[in-house]
């Protein structure tokens, strides 16, 4: 079974070139991130049209879990899902629905020309260095993050069932998605834990992907 990877719309693909490169059968997503005015279907096709030609699996992380029943939509050899670290789907509302009233206004002032500040610079200081030692990794990692239009923070994710009916399994790398994963196993789906950070799979690749290895 092909994985997919799918990154999160504030990073680039640059954030799943280390994991690809280690582990078979996987392939990037590099669906060049989202845009008006089909935010999240946008982006579901252009990720199907790559790999669309026999089954496959999302492996989607942060914020690339709300593409999930946009992509159920837009594939039917989808075969399944695993969260990476990730929000998980939020049809019917927007990013700005589920996040934190601190988190929207410190997004907002990082917001110039409607576009958000690149995502290593939403936090007090870069924490990049600290999450991917490797300079020349993290280079990478830093080459193609994008500034994204704050307005896809106000899109409306489309409504959809689909996804719900896949194979879905979840993988905690951090602690700030505790409480993801705390749903996840809610709904029954195998989840993972392991004590690294957010950018592991930049990081660490092999541990992540052994973590992957028999899900969803």
């Amino acid at each position: 079974m092909r994985l997919v990877l799918v990154p999160s719309p504030f990073v680039g693909a640059n954030s799943w070139r280390e994991l690809e490169r280690v582990l078979p059968n996987s392939v990037v997503a590099d669906y060049g991130g989202v845009s008006a005015p089909d935010w999240y279907a946008g982006a579901a096709r252009r990720i199907a049209d790559q790999v669309d030609v026999a089954p496959w699996v999302a492996v989607l992380h942060s914020s690339a879990g709300g593409f999930a029943p946009a992509l159920a939509s837009a594939s039917t050899r989808l075969s399944g899902l695993i969260f990476v670290d990730a929000v998980l789907p939020h049809p019917g509302k927007s990013a700005l629905d589920i996040a934190p009233q601190a988190q929207i206004e410190q997004l907002r002032a990082l917001t110039t020309d409607g576009r958000l500040a690149r995502w290593n610079e939403w936090f007090g200081s870069d924490p990049t260095p600290h999450w991917i030692a490797d300079a020349e990794v993290r280079a990478t990692f830093l080459s193609d993050l994008p500034r994204v239009p704050f307005a896809f923070l106000e899109a409306i994710a489309p409504e959809g069932t689909g996804w719900e009916l896949l194979p879905a399994a979840f993988i905690q790398l951090s602690k700030g998605f505790e409480t993801n994963a705390g749903r996840a196993e809610a709904r029954g789906w195998p989840v993972r834990r392991a004590r690294l950070n957010h950018l592991a799979m930049a990081s660490d690749p092999q541990a992540v992907a052994e973590l992957l290895a028999g899900l969803p």
